[in-house]
């Protein structure tokens, strides 16, 4: 087949992958100076049919899906264009992998993984479900892992706009296996569809297993009649309880059963966050190579580059600050993290080599809340009836201590000079600026450059390495300097 130099103005300069129906190519956007993917159809294949059983259709929904939808967990597209011969749409270029090679590797992921993936899909889904949106084919293979390891839906072919006429005869479209039991009768559906997709893919990174395997037809008579094996019970699986109940709910047969969004589904895994174990928490991350070899055939379906995956080294914890007890330090950092997130955890820990006493302490986590209302709540969570502790003993019930103030040895910066401390100010300050660049895996990623690096400068360039290199990875380090400037 002969592919065209330029499709729109769009010039072409590689091939990501071929199908039937039409061909990915990898191309660039002269204007925005940014290379884009240009997912095709060959023009015979559009005709008038509203139905939503055409490829036609589907390409054409699929652009005024995602097009209406703006959020780092999906897949932007950018422009719908027809040259001569060709329709195309104009979307962003995703450097990564699906899950579904990455399960290949790994069938059953880390807890730890498993809860960051999960987090990622339902934000995004949470999203597209306000605006009106529903994937209705949420699985492996539609979901995107970046180098950065930012989770990205893809593939919004089928999806259910609401208003829109086009799939109103389809509802039985979807991935065998994934799809809801409303979906399999063919009844009326709705967002909680992507709901108990999300519930099985759930069920499969913890297990390693379908819930619902066999035939089609057995496939589809247990979706509609069979309950799966609870995650905790599966040989092998060795999963907590807590799972048990909420795979249950997301996999209820009747929608009104399951989870009512994609944000109480979300909340409802959060539990399990706060829960977790440290120990368990210092886990491999998948990710992949921020320099791929070249791209390769992708199936013709996703606007990727593929690339090998690789683990990287264990999360490091943060050591317990001398002269404070855990459960004391734990009872901050869970009020904290209700208004900062998992990141708490490092900053109390840091903050703590430094204040003498609680009062100290909350007063200094305080500047990392801007809204005055928040940080009279944190301090009334904080500083809880039978939680207080100063420097000097006051009481029977207060415990004298004396806290080192030690800080990391300074090392001489790039220019000569000593370079400044890691301070818990720099910390959540990283953490803010990364996050706007790639989404809440900053997190994870804060958390181990900050258990890492002694110095301001040596955290910035650890931080800097997640961005790709050029414009990005300039901009990344520009807005981290922003601060110590």
């Amino acid at each position: 087949m002969k592919h065209p130099e330029k499709l729109g103005k769009y010039p072409i300069t590689g091939v990501l992958g071929e199908g039937a129906m039409g061909v990915v190519y990898k191309a660039f956007d002269p204007i925005i100076q940014r290379p884009v993917a240009l997912k095709t159809i060959h023009k015979q294949l559009i005709g008038d049919d509203p139905s939503g059983t055409s490829a036609a259709a589907r390409f054409r929904n699929e652009a005024q899906a995602v097009g209406r939808l703006l959020h780092p967990g999906i897949v932007a597209i950018y422009e719908y264009g027809e040259d001569d011969n060709t329709a195309f749409i104009a979307m962003e270029l995703v450097q990564g992998r699906t899950l579904s090679q990455i399960l290949e590797s790994n069938p059953k992921l880390p807890e730890p993984d498993v809860l960051r993936i999960m987090d990622q899909l339902l934000a995004a889904l949470d999203v597209a479900h306000h605006h009106g949106v529903w994937h209705r084919d949420i699985k492996p293979a539609n979901i995107l892992i970046t180098s950065t390891g930012q989770l990205k839906i893809t593939d919004f072919g089928i999806a259910r706009i609401e208003s829109v006429a086009l799939t109103q005869v389809t509802s039985t479209i979807g991935t065998p296996g994934y799809m809801a039991p409303e979906q399999y009768r063919g009844d009326a559906v709705d967002h909680r569809v992507d709901l108990f997709s999300a519930g099985v893919l759930l069920y499969r990174m913890l297990t390693g297993e379908q819930p619902f395997r066999g035939s089609v037809e057995s496939v589809m008579y247990q979706i509609l009649h069979k309950e799966p094996v609870p995650p905790s019970q599966v040989p092998g699986a060795m999963r907590p309880v807590f799972y048990d109940a909420v795979v249950a709910k997301a996999l209820a047969k009747d929608k009104l059963a399951r989870f009512e969004s994609a944000a109480q589904f979300r909340g409802a895994l959060e539990k399990r966050v706060q829960a977790i174990p440290a120990a368990e928490a210092q886990t491999t991350v998948i990710v992949v190579h921020a320099h791929p070899p070249a791209p390769a055939a992708f199936a013709g379906r996703s606007a990727t580059a593929d690339m090998p995956t690789t683990p990287v080294p264990a999360l490091q914890s943060v050591t317990m600050p001398p002269g404070w007890n855990n459960e004391e330090l734990t009872r901050v950092e869970h009020a904290l993290a209700s208004f900062v997130g998992p990141v708490a955890k490092v900053l109390v820990r840091m903050a703590a080599k430094h204040a003498g006493d609680l009062a100290a302490l909350t007063s200094a986590l305080t500047t990392h809340l801007t809204d005055e209302q928040d940080r009279q709540r944190f301090l009334a969570k904080a500083m809880q009836p039978g939680t207080a502790r100063t420097h000097a003993s006051t009481g029977g019930s207060a415990t004298a201590r004396t806290v080192p103030t030690r800080a990391p040895t300074p090392v001489p910066a790039p220019g000569g000079t000593m370079a400044p401390p890691l301070s818990p100010d720099d910390v959540a300050h990283g953490l803010k600026v990364l996050t706007s660049h790639i989404g809440p895996i900053a997190a994870i990623v804060v958390k181990k450059a900050s258990a890492k690096a002694p110095t301001q400068e040596q955290f910035f360039q650890m931080l800097a390495e997640h961005a790709t290199e050029g414009a990005e990875r300039d901009q990344l380090v520009k807005a981290l300097r922003r601060k110590a400037g």
